[in-house]
């Protein structure tokens, strides 16, 4: 009786749990995929089917369209199973946006969401017409990319990696030709970067290269057209402005004439119309909305703006360097951006008309224009950005100088006297000092560092008289209110000038141990220099003279290729604010 009994719930167990194992042999499903799929970078699909055979992985669309396929008769075990896929079907990428990857397998089915994003980059081919380099003969470069974004060739050898050409491309075959910017003679590895507009790289190896007859320096000189550094440079805007403004005018301090025109044009700025407006900011957005993201920011009253398009919904697309700092919301440090404000912030204002200034960060050099001329050159240090502190890089742009003035302010144990704002945090000054025990100042830990970076932001001027008679002091007294001061971006590519060979220099030939720009000198009031030209320079006795401080000498032309070696195209001459930038959303 004991064993019937033990059968028979047996029985009604196995009765009991058929259905279930039924309903499971019969379970058809998909994993979901989480992330974007990128076309190009292949991503794991496991999917359960109720029985072994063949299953088909189908994308379709909103509308339930087939857009790509992942696999057909694909062959398939009863349990789990996977597949790889690139997000391509026959050498197609699945168009971008959300689909639907639907799984079928003997009349049953599963499906799960699936956003497929932009294609990676992937350098496709190389190919070179030749392998030898020289001047007057290029090296063109066939290339095959699966998406737009920035090429970058480099060149490789024993000591190390160095770009010598950055160029914006479309997906596809083109063409790109190699003329010898930054060639170094030798033989060279090519290397291939491409980079997506989200900031994604690959990188792939070329043939090698013979380069011969180059001089680095001389060459970089050469290549770079100058007349497209304009303040608008990076921006995707460039060139549909044909008016002479700020924004459109080449940085180059020799034609004054245009030089004088683009310091006379009136400046668009931002007033919300509160008191004490120079110290604060508008967001810009990225939307013309108050509910839309923000892209920069910009000063109120005293920073000028490039206005690209007014609206007729009462906004208006404006561009200018983000001024933010330490404690801005939005992070972009002397970003070039592009966004909208509302129309009724915007006010046109007429700068002075007998004086202006301009600052070259290039350069380190502040130039003033009086009455329609070069007047004077001043050493200056413009802001040294670090990884802690991005902020500190003076942010581009046009600003107008507003009275009343700061006077003389502390930052730290640093006095600096005749402080103008021109930009909420940034003021232009007198090159800071301490102060010792008897009440003298000392400016032995600042004034060096005049015609480098050095400051947190602010223009340190020099102090000490130019043969013009020109210093900070010489500005305090000059300023008026709405002065224009414009601050010029080293973009990469720019490039430093020598000066002609045949400019004079002058010197004290007993036992001088300067050269200046003029016969006489504020550094020496009782003597009257000798005059040498700037192609002597480098030849004795001139070789061992220093530049003076008063007189903003200029740069040897070792010291100028430094520079332009730093600045050369498609190289990067601040990666500390780079990354900094990178690590950053680009709308907040």
């Amino acid at each position: 009786m004991r064993k019937i009994r033990q059968w028979y719930m047996v029985l009604l167990i196995f009765l009991v749990f058929w259905p279930c194992r039924q309903g499971m042999a019969a379970e058809i499903s998909i994993d979901p995929l989480s992330g974007v799929i990128r076309p190009g970078q292949a991503v794991l699909i496991s999917f359960h089917v109720p029985e072994e055979g063949t299953a088909d992985l189908i994308l379709r669309g909103e509308d339930g369209q087939t857009v790509s396929v992942v696999a057909t008769d694909l062959k398939v075990k009863a349990g789990i199973n996977g597949v790889w896929w690139n997000g391509t079907y026959n050498g197609f990428p699945a168009p971008e946006g959300e689909n639907v990857l639907v799984l079928t397998q003997s009349g049953l089915s599963a499906e799960t969401p699936v956003t497929i994003g932009p294609v990676v980059p992937l350098i496709l081919s190389v190919q070179t017409e030749g392998t030898e380099l020289s001047p007057g003969a290029p090296l063109n470069i066939e290339v095959n990319v699966s998406c737009a974004g920035t090429l970058t060739l480099m060149t490789g050898g024993h000591d190390g990696m160095a770009p010598v050409l950055k160029k914006e491309v479309v997906r596809g075959p083109q063409k790109i030709t190699w003329a010898g910017e930054n060639a170094r003679d030798g033989v060279w590895n090519l290397f291939l970067v491409l980079t997506d507009h989200e900031g994604l790289s690959t990188e792939t190896e070329g043939p090698s290269v013979t380069v011969t007859g180059f001089d680095a320096h001389a060459l970089v000189r050469a290549a770079a057209d100058q007349s497209q550094y304009t303040p608008s440079y990076g921006s995707p805007y460039a060139g549909q402005d044909s008016e002479l403004n700020y924004w459109t005018t080449p940085m180059d301090i020799t034609d004054e004439e245009t030089i004088w025109k683009m310091l006379m044009t009136p400046v668009t700025v931002v007033d919300t119309g509160k008191k004490n407006a120079q110290k604060s900011q508008v967001l810009i957005r990225a939307e013309p909305s108050e509910d839309a993201g923000s892209v920069g920011v910009v000063t109120c009253v005293t920073q000028g703006v490039h206005v690209l398009e007014t609206l007729d919904n009462g906004w208006s697309l404006i561009e200018c360097y983000s001024s933010s700092f330490h404690d801005s919301k939005i992070k972009a440090w002397n970003l070039l951006v592009q966004g909208y404000v509302q129309t009724e912030l915007l006010k046109t204002v007429q700068p002075d008309p007998e004086i202006a200034l301009i600052v070259d960060k290039l350069t380190q050099r502040l130039y003033i224009f009086k009455d329609g001329a070069l007047f004077s050159t001043l050493l200056v240090s413009t802001g040294r950005a670090n990884a802690r502190q991005p902020y500190n890089e003076t942010r581009s742009g046009e600003f107008l100088l507003q009275l009343p003035a700061v006077g003389e302010f502390r930052s730290d144990n640093l006095y600096c006297s005749m402080g103008i704002r021109f930009n909420n945090g940034d003021l232009i000054h007198e090159v800071p000092h301490m102060k010792n025990a008897d009440g003298t100042k000392n400016y032995s830990t600042t004034e060096y560092k005049l015609g480098t970076r050095g400051s947190h932001g602010c223009i340190r001027v020099q102090r000490k008289r130019t043969p013009e008679g020109t210093n900070m002091k010489w500005i305090w007294n000059n300023k008026k209110d709405n002065m224009k001061i414009v601050i010029w971006e080293d973009w990469q590519g720019r490039q430093y000038s020598y000066p002609a060979d045949d400019t004079p220099l002058y010197y004290n030939p007993k036992h001088g141990k300067y050269y200046h720009t003029n016969e006489t000198c504020y550094s020496a009031e009782d003597v009257i220099f000798s005059p040498f030209t700037y192609g002597e320079l480098e030849t004795e006795p001139f070789a061992s003279l220093e530049a003076c401080t008063y007189c903003s000498a200029p740069l040897r032309k070792a010291e100028i290729d430094q520079i332009n070696e730093l600045h050369a195209p498609g190289g990067d001459h601040d990666p500390v604010l780079t990354q900094a930038r990178e690590k950053q959303p680009a709308i907040q």
